[in-house]
C-alpha cells in the first residue's frame, strides 16, 4: 500500500442453544419469541408542518432558494448526487478522521464478511462465504494469512465467533443449490495455522436454510454455549400494517448481543427483546421495543455501550438493515435508554444523508446501517453502512448523535461493481479499529481513528491493493 501527501504518492426463525463444553450435549431448541407488542412504539414519522404568516413564508422561502443554490458549489458536489438533497454524502474513496494501516484481499477471499479479532491482538478470524480465514495482524502494517479452511460448495458462511481457542462459523445453504447440512462447525484454533474441526451441530437440511446469525456465550458456572438465528419457512407475517410497497412483516430473529446475564436480540420487524439468560437453560422475556409497522424495521444487530458502573449497559445501539428500494428511508441507528429494561425508549437516532433522500443516481443502492461495533467502548460508536461506508458517531450526548469520522471504500471494481462496501466492524484495546468489506467483495481493512486526517482512497492498477493520498499526513 502507498501512502502519498500533497503530491506525493476501505416467529418464524428459532433461538436455538447448543452446549459448546469439549463433549458438547445438545439443548434442544429454548425459546420461541411470540409476536408480542409493547405499548410505547416510535414509529418513523414526518415532522409537523406549523403554519406561518404569509409574508414571512416568502422571506424565507427566498432565503432559502438563495443559501441552497449556494451550498452545492460549497461543498463542490451537485445537487443530483443527492437526489436534490443539500447536505453532501461523502462519496467512494474518501475518509475524513481515519487513517488505513494496511489493507489485503485475503490472498483472493476477499468477500470478508463477519470477523473477531483475539484478545491479544495478534489474529482476525474472518469469515468469508467460502469458508473463513486466520490472519496474523500482529503486525498491522503487513497482515498475512496463516491459514484457510473451505466450505463444501453448498453452504456458506457470514458469520464466526471465537472464545480462547475454540473458533465456531455458521453454515447457511446456498439458494441455488439443493442438497446441504445446515449448522454450525466448530474448530480447535490453539494453532493458528493449522486449524482443527472438532465439531459439527447440524440444524437443517435443505430446503431449509441452516444458521445464520448466531454468537457465543461464556458463563463462569454455566459453561460455554452457542445460539442464534434458524430460519423457518414461516418468517414472514403477510398484511401486517406497512405502508403501501412493503407487503410483509418479518418476524424473525437475526442476531444476538450478549452481556453478563442478558441477552439482546436483534429481532428484524419485532426491534430488540431482552431476555434474561441467568438460567441459559431456561431463558425469559423481559421485554420488547420496536418502530414497526408502518415501516419495516428488520433490525439487524445490537453494539452495548459497555457502562464504566461495571453493571448492566444503560444504553445500547440497534441498526436495521434496510437496504431495498422500496425501504426509502433506509435503515438506521437507534440509540436506545435501557436502564430501565422493563420499558426500554428510544431517545435518539442517527441518519446519513442518503438514508433520507435515497437518491436514485448515485451508484449503488444498499445506503442502511448494516453493523455497529458489538462492545462499544467509550464515547464513539464504529458502525458499517453498506454502500455508504464506515461512520464513526460520537455519543458522547446520546440525545445528539453526530458524524465524527467516516471512511467510505473505493468501488470495487474487480469484480466490475459499481460501488463498494462495509460489512463489520471490530474495535481491539488496542485502539486498532478492523473493518470488512463483502458485498460483492473488498476484503479487510485495518485503520486507527485519527481526529484531523483526510484524504482518498484508490484501487492500485491491479485492483489488489490501495493508495492513499491525505490532505494532511497522518502523525502515527
Amino acid at each position: 500500500m502507498r501512502i502519498c501527501s500533497g503530491h506525493s504518492c476501505f416467529h418464524g426463525s428459532a433461538f436455538f442453544l447448543v452446549d459448546t463444553q469439549p463433549e458438547p450435549e445438545v439443548l434442544e431448541a429454548t425459546a420461541r419469541i411470540q409476536n408480542s407488542r409493547v405499548d410505547k412504539m416510535n414509529p418513523r414519522r414526518a415532522d409537523k408542518v406549523i403554519s406561518k404568516p404569509v409574508i414571512r413564508r416568502a422571506f424565507l422561502g427566498c432565503l432559502l432558494g438563495l443559501l441552497l443554490s449556494v451550498v452545492p458549489n460549497a461543498f463542490g458536489q451537485s445537487p443530483n448526487i443527492l437526489g436534490g438533497a443539500q447536505t453532501r454524502q461523502p462519496s467512494y474513496g474518501e475518509l475524513e478522521n481515519f487513517t488505513i494501516l494496511s489493507y489485503t484481499d485475503l490472498d483472493g477471499w476477499d468477500q470478508a464478511a463477519e470477523f473477531r479479532i483475539s484478545k491479544d491482538g495478534k489474529h482476525a478470524y474472518v469469515s468469508n462465504y467460502q469458508g473463513f480465514s486466520i490472519v496474523d495482524v500482529s503486525d498491522p502494517a503487513k497482515p498475512r494469512v496463516v491459514s484457510k479452511v473451505k466450505n463444501d460448495p453448498n453452504v456458506q458462511s457470514q458469520y464466526i465467533d471465537v472464545l480462547g481457542n475454540l473458533l465456531v462459523v455458521n453454515q447457511d445453504g446456498v439458494r441455488d443449490q439443493k442438497n446441504w447440512e445446515g449448522g454450525i462447525r466448530l474448530f480447535d484454533i490453539s494453532d493458528p495455522a493449522k486449524p482443527r474441526e472438532t465439531g459439527f451441530f447440524k440444524t437443517d437440511v435443505a430446503p431449509r436454510r441452516g444458521v445464520h446469525g448466531f454468537w457465543l456465550h461464556e458463563d463462569p458456572k454455566q459453561g460455554k454455549f452457542a445460539g442464534g438465528e434458524k430460519p423457518g419457512a414461516d418468517w414472514v407475517e403477510p398484511d401486517g400494517g406497512l405502508r403501501k410497497g412493503l407487503p410483509k412483516i418479518w418476524v424473525a430473529l437475526h442476531d444476538i448481543t450478549t452481556y453478563k446475564d442478558r441477552a439482546y436480540l436483534a429481532y428484524r420487524d419485532q426491534g430488540v427483546i431482552i431476555l434474561d439468560i441467568s438460567d441459559v437453560h431456561k431463558p425469559t422475556m423481559i421485554s420488547q421495543i420496536k418502530w414497526s409497522p408502518p415501516e419495516e424495521g428488520n433490525t439487524h444487530s445490537i453494539g452495548i455501550v459497555i457502562p464504566p458502573h461495571g453493571g448492566r449497559p444503560d444504553i445500547i445501539i440497534a441498526g436495521d438493515e434496510l437496504v431495498r428500494p422500496e425501504h426509502c428511508p433506509f435503515g438506521y441507528m437507534h440509540v436506545l435508554d435501557v436502564r430501565n429494561e422493563k420499558n426500554p425508549v428510544q431517545i435518539s437516532t442517527f441518519r446519513l444523508p442518503l438514508n433520507r433522500f435515497c437518491p436514485p443516481d448515485r451508484p449503488g443502492r444498499r445506503f442502511g446501517i448494516h453493523d455497529v461495533e458489538r462492545m462499544i467502548k467509550g464515547n464513539i460508536v464504529f458502525s458499517a453502512w453498506e454502500n455508504s461506508g464506515f461512520w464513526a458517531v460520537d455519543i458522547s450526548d446520546p440525545h445528539q448523535p453526530k458524524a465524527v469520522g467516516h471512511f467510505v471504500p473505493p468501488v470495487f471494481r474487480r469484480v466490475n461493481s459499481d460501488a463498494a462496501h462495509a460489512d463489520d466492524v471490530f474495535v481491539h484495546d488496542n485502539g486498532l479499529v478492523f473493518f470488512s468489506s463483502s458485498d460483492p467483495g473488498g476484503g479487510f481493512w485495518i485503520t486507527r481513528y485519527t481526529p484531523g486526517v483526510k484524504g482518498t482512497v484508490e484501487w492500485t492498477a491491479d485492483n489488489k491493493d490501495v493508495t492513499v493520498k491525505y490532505e494532511k499526513r497522518p502523525e502515527n
